[in-house]
């Protein structure tokens, strides 16, 4: 996967987590997901993604993380990983896969995204067509990692 197609998901999970949740996620070695290969996660977030680019996008939290995020969003403790929570997970999702999506459409990439949904459950799985490549994104904050998973196949359409 061409790292053009990247980099906007990068910033935009850094712009995110930045305005909304006030924390600033250090980026590690983004690297490609084998089948089979599981993410360890307590909660999670999908986007759907059809047009020039078709697949999804995923963020990954631990509950620690969503936690955080939750409580630096709303103001407000949170000790599960209740309905603020998985909507908050959802929002998160639904910002990175909005932000990438308007910075590619500014290089003459066209694709719509769908509503998020939101997978609750320790160390669940998420799978993909083994014919799309899935890149994922470590990013760690102070309370733990989490991960962004760029799974997308792009019609370059000559570009």
């Amino acid at each position: 996967m061409n790292v053009e197609y990247l980099n906007p998901f990068i910033k935009s999970t850094v712009n995110a987590l930045s305005t909304m949740a006030c924390l600033e996620p250090s980026r590690g070695n983004p690297y490609l997901r084998k089948t089979g290969q599981k993410i360890e996660c307590d909660i999670s977030g999908t986007i759907g993604v059809a047009g020039e680019a078709s697949g999804s996008v995923t963020v990954s939290f631990s509950e620690s993380v969503a936690r955080k995020i939750v409580e630096n969003m709303l103001g407000i403790q949170v000790d599960s990983l209740n309905d603020d929570v998985k909507d908050a997970v959802g929002e998160i999702a639904n910002m990175i896969a909005g932000g990438a999506k308007g910075e590619l459409s500014e290089k003459g990439y066209s694709f719509k995204i769908a509503l998020p949904v939101v997978c609750i459950g320790k160390d669940h799985y998420t799978e993909y067509p083994k014919d799309i490549p899935c890149v994922v994104i470590p990013f760690s904050v102070e309370e733990g990692a989490f991960y962004v998973e760029i799974c997308l196949k792009v019609d370059d359409n000559g570009k």
